[in-house]
């Protein structure tokens, strides 16, 4: 009865379908930008002023794609149309006779590497002609063959996708564990302050209204979870903003899940903050050193999309506290070892087995005293 009741007295708020319309908005503009904003290769128009300038076009062009830049070239008649080109943004550079470069104002790096690569080249390629090295060798001195690669450990060619998917994972658990956490204390001092605790304790126990209400509104923030992460991948899918690797539902899965395990542990601890004050302005205060804790638990997590394997990586993933954000990162990226995940479940899963027993105590021995913030060690002596 308590879950029902809190479940659809959130779900009617008008909060809630503000956080879930601006969420979906930022999703939609975060994957449309990724679709359609033009992330591609750099092009950079390149003008050639003089013969010696007009011999190392191609070259310069050749040499651009190691620096990761296209470079288009096309010939100058004089100073004057070029300077014009210049500040038009026809142009983005002028060679000059193959010695000077000239911007309108900074010139790009990566074109200047280019221009400045395909200078050396020519300068040895002129050195050896004069030496009556021959055209063949002269190419195969310029061109070499690349170094070979090869790895102890293959890559995994969906790495990009897949810290992507679970940076995206990593926000969306935070954001759900914080805020919902917050409407389990909001929802607590709102009781306490209207004197429907009253009520309510004459029917059910503490510790059963305190249940209640976890279950209440983890089940909602459960089903907004799922409908976001379901929401972005069918847009991501559609519009190709990500190639998504196969597991990326699994992904998926490893966020609602581990979002279940992480908010009824932190729900426990965020109602007890919401029963030791009885105003709204009080809240912020209690829940510091909370709010630090997850958004510590954050940075790290964020951290581990780049680096699973760091030994920051691996106690976060370790800890309680951040194990809810840490390891579905870990198991994404296929850094978690089998033991590790057995470990962090049976850590959580006990932590949370102590910890909600113990919060309902110290909320049933808050929640009915009003006026001053009430001391943990009071709570808990007057708990029933």
């Amino acid at each position: 009865m308590v879950a029902k009741r809190d479940f659809w007295y959130r779900l009617r708020d008008k909060g809630f379908l503000i956080s879930t319309a601006i969420t979906m908005a930022v999703f939609t503009v975060f994957i449309l930008i990724s679709a359609y904003g033009g992330g591609g290769t750099p092009t950079f128009d390149l003008g050639l002023l003089g013969p010696a300038s007009a011999r190392l076009g191609p070259i310069v062009r050749q040499a651009a794609g190691p620096q990761g830049v296209v470079v288009r070239t096309r010939d100058v008649v004089d100073r004057r149309v070029g300077d014009n080109a210049l500040r038009d943004g026809t142009l983005d550079a002028i060679l000059i006779d193959g010695r000077r470069l000239v911007v309108e104002r900074d010139a790009p790096t990566t074109l200047q590497a280019a221009v400045q690569s395909a200078v050396v080249a020519d300068r040895i390629r002129e050195a050896l002609a004069a030496n009556d090295v021959s055209a063949d060798e002269i190419d195969r001195i310029l061109d070499p063959t690349p170094v070979s690669l090869a790895s102890l450990e293959p890559e995994d060619p969906n790495r990009d996708a897949n810290s992507t998917v679970a940076f995206i994972a990593v926000l969306l658990l935070y954001g759900q564990l914080f805020g919902y956490g917050v409407w389990v204390a909001t929802g607590v001092i709102e009781e306490k302050s209207s004197r429907v605790v009253e009520i309510l304790l004459s029917t059910i126990r503490a510790r059963q209204l305190l249940a209640g209400k976890i279950l209440g509104i983890g089940t909602l923030g459960l089903l907004q979870l799922v409908g976001i992460a379901t929401y972005g991948i069918v847009l991501a899918s559609i519009t190709g903003a990500l190639s998504l690797p196969a597991h990326a539902l699994g992904t998926a899965v490893l966020a609602v899940g581990w979002f279940v395990l992480g908010f009824a542990f932190y729900a426990s601890l965020f109602a007890v903050a919401g029963a030791l004050v009885s105003r709204m302005e009080e809240l912020q205060n209690v829940i510091v050193p909370l709010n630090l804790v997850i958004l510590a638990s954050l940075f790290i997590s964020l951290g581990a999309t780049s680096d699973p394997d760091s030994t920051l990586s691996r106690v976060a993933s370790l800890v309680p506290f951040s194990t809810a954000l840490a390891m579905p990162v870990r198991i994404s990226l296929g850094s978690a070892t089998l033991l590790e995940i057995v470990a962090s479940l049976a850590l959580l899963l006990g932590a949370t087995a102590l910890l909600v027993p113990l919060a309902g105590r110290v909320y049933s021995g808050a929640v009915l005293r009003l006026g001053s913030r009430v001391k943990l060690r009071d709570a808990w002596r007057t708990a029933r």
